[in-house]
């Protein structure tokens, strides 16, 4: 019996850590955004910075003139480059084809709902739709909750054309309690 309460005890401190340890690495991770400016533009999902300049790349919901999201293109991608003057420029096309570019399909059987995901984090998959009142939402799962995604940050050294990237952390909001949500994806390749 006293073998019994000393495991259970055990998982319970386990599972409280984890949770006080992913919001203190979520409140302590955060603030490597500080410095940065914060896109402001119009349908914006989510966006990613970097740690090797301000520039921005921006994921927003392209919709059409129905006032749904257009299904041959359901999330546009661009460029908010800060470092001249915050203009937005189109990605290259090797920025599609290897960074920052997203592949998407229709999710069967519900309307106006789209699964994508982003070329270089193919793992991670997103769902894009439209509430009641016409605004777009996307949906992914972080440290294995469904949360609303909203900023991602690269720690990577531009060495070349791509940069190399050595860590992703993805910052969102639990979708059932609104708490927030951390987790670092690290490139196992270094």
């Amino acid at each position: 019996m006293r073998k019994k309460f000393n495991l259970t005890y055990i998982f319970l401190f386990l599972v409280i850590t984890s949770f006080i340890f992913n919001q203190d690495d979520y409140h302590t991770r955060i603030k490597v955004f500080e410095g940065y400016p914060v896109p402001k533009d119009d349908k914006m999902l989510f966006y990613i910075q970097k740690s090797f300049n301000t520039n921005t790349v921006v994921y927003a919901a392209n919709i059409n003139s129905d006032g749904k999201l257009d299904p041959k293109e359901p999330v546009i991608v661009f460029w908010r480059r800060y470092q001249e003057g915050g203009e937005k420029k189109e990605l290259k096309a090797i920025e599609k084809t290897f960074g920052y570019g997203v592949k998407s399909k229709p999710l069967k059987d519900r309307k106006n709902t789209y699964v994508f995901s982003l070329v270089s984090l193919k793992d991670m998959n997103f769902v894009i739709t439209q509430d009641k009142n016409g605004h777009p939402e996307v949906a992914t799962m972080i440290n294995k909750k469904p949360a609303r995604i909203e900023k991602v940050f690269v720690t990577a050294e531009h060495v070349s054309l791509l940069p190399k990237i050595f860590a992703v952390e993805v910052f969102g909001k639990e979708i059932k309690t609104g708490k927030p949500l951390y987790e670092k994806i690290v490139n196992k390749e270094e």
